[in-house]
């Protein structure tokens, strides 16, 4: 699909390329609050083909048929075309629109993280994708079906547009997008790990990056203390605490697809059914990722809080609020073994290292409040003092098979990443514990396809709009091996 609107001459365009270009772009999305311009640096028009250092647009495009998605392919027609101003701004609810915003958010999302990334690294370090390409794609209307998706296979993020709106439209989805990527980027074997709350922590992960993004733009910082009665976001559900309101009324769903603003407590995700409600957890990954989501988020409105005590306005203290939960999340990142399963618990641990590392030990005892308060950490635990007897390790690679008490998994292989032997917090013991765990609890929702090749996208799907999350096929030995779907909804 191409997208114009008054284009330029091509000689015009290729002049227009370069620094400094205004974008439509809504950190929330219209349901919320109106759209702004943003203003992208280092863009490359290339006729419409736009990219960044960073992002460029692909434009796949869904194979659907009978309201099934078989799969997706390229379409090298798809290009975002400029206004005879050389602009990219656009009315909201149109295409052009959607996809400027969707565009420039993984842009901004992707250089704001790199921003802090690099602060954090004294320069050292910048996102290197997972897929192994320089930039992450860009699908901003990719289809009719109601979601969006990164998938690494695919090298980007993809948004699909449902009834009366599209997800690209909306700046918490395309940041959430984003922050799967980015986490792949850093934690590859997070997407390959069968563990429910490893899952559950992309999920989340994805949710507080677009809670930060929201946190950095000042309008909307504005709308949230109007609406908050002075910037304590613990009061009331609110622009912040809810993702995806715009989506989320396009489902029936009031109030976004869910909300950070919760008291739930951790549950081992075995014990719980697939969909909780308001007050209780469910295991399903997006249900279950309320949980850190709601830490993370009392962290902020604790920060917020101390920040107003100490003499700051409600718009200051969000504000100053944001970039230390930015420190505090890469950090976290940054802290975090490159293992293929985490739990909850395991990374409340890493956010205090990362408050100690990164932020001067200044919040590690509200984040052991929450933490405890939230059952995922201990009233006596030790934070900020992650000790390994023997300094970094290198990622360990490990191999079990599964018991005769697997039913259909039974003998199958499953490859792990573990920080090593005994005495490590993310040891292979504890890692292939969790991978088992998870694969079990997949396998007994109906969630593991069972076949002789990888699996395309439409045998992915389900018809009944749901997917599954891992496959099991033969390796070139003939042993039956189990994969998780490299791709995050």
């Amino acid at each position: 699909m191409q997208i114009t609107s008054n284009t330029l001459p091509q000689s015009n365009i290729t002049r227009a390329a370069g620094n400094g270009i205004p974008f439509s772009q809504n950190v929330q999305d219209r349901d919320v609050i109106p759209a702004e311009t943003v203003t992208l640096n280092n863009v490359s028009i290339n006729g419409g083909k736009l990219e960044t250092p960073e992002v460029k647009v692909l434009g796949n495009k869904a194979i659907i048929v009978g309201g099934m998605m078989l799969g997706m392919k390229p379409n090298p027609k798809y290009t975002i075309q400029p206004n005879a101003d050389g602009t990219f701004v656009f009315p909201e609810g149109s295409k052009e629109f959607t996809a400027a915003n969707s565009f420039s958010t993984v842009a901004i999302t992707v250089n704001k993280f790199n921003q802090v990334l690099g602060s954090l690294t004294n320069g050292e370090k910048q996102i290197e994708w997972a897929f192994g390409g320089k930039q992450l794609g860009v699908s901003p209307e990719t289809g009719e079906y109601p979601n969006a998706f990164y998938s690494r296979n695919d090298k980007g993020v993809n948004f699909f547009h449902y009834k009366t709106q599209s997800t690209g439209d909306s700046g918490e989805v395309a940041s959430h997008e984003t922050g799967h990527a980015i986490l792949d980027a850093l934690h590859p074997g997070f997407l390959e790990g069968a563990g429910p709350e490893t899952g559950a922590f992309h999920e989340a992960f994805g949710d507080c990056v677009a809670a930060l993004m929201t946190l950095g733009n000042e309008k909307a910082v504005d709308a949230l203390v109007a609406q908050t009665n002075g910037g304590d976001i613990s009061t009331k559900r609110n622009l912040l605490s809810d993702m995806g309101e715009g989506f989320g009324n396009a489902l029936g769903m009031k109030g976004g697809i869910r909300t950070m603003l919760n008291g739930l407590t951790y549950a081992d995700p075995t014990t719980l059914p697939q969909q909780g409600d308001d007050t209780h957890l469910g295991s399903e990954v997006h249900d279950f990722a309320r949980l850190w989501a709601g830490a993370f988020y009392d962290v902020i409105d604790g920060i917020s809080d101390a920040n107003r005590a100490a003499g700051m306005s409600p718009k200051q203290a969000l504000l100053a609020a944001g970039e230390e939960g930015w420190k505090l999340m890469v950090g976290q990142l940054l802290e975090a073994p490159k293992v293929s399963e985490t739990t909850f618990k395991q990374m409340a641990v890493h956010l205090t290292d990362a408050d100690a590392k990164y932020n001067s030990g200044s919040r590690g005892q509200l984040i052991k409040d929450v933490m405890v308060k939230r059952g995922l950490m201990s009233p006596d635990q030790t934070v900020g003092a992650r000790q390994m007897a023997f300094g970094e390790v290198a990622p360990q690679p490990d191999t079990f098979f599964f018991g005769g008490d697997a039913g259909q998994l039974a003998g199958v292989k499953m490859n792990t990443v573990s920080e090593g032997g005994f005495g490590f917090a993310e040891s292979a013991s504890t890692v292939n514990t969790e991978a088992e765990k998870g694969a079990k609890m997949m396998l007994a929702n109906g969630q593991v396809l069972f076949t002789d090749s990888v699996p395309t996208l439409g045998q992915i799907l389900k018809a009944d709009g749901s997917h599954f999350s891992a496959y099991v096929m033969p390796n070139a030995d003939g042993q039956k091996e189990f994969h998780r779907v490299p791709i995050a909804f």
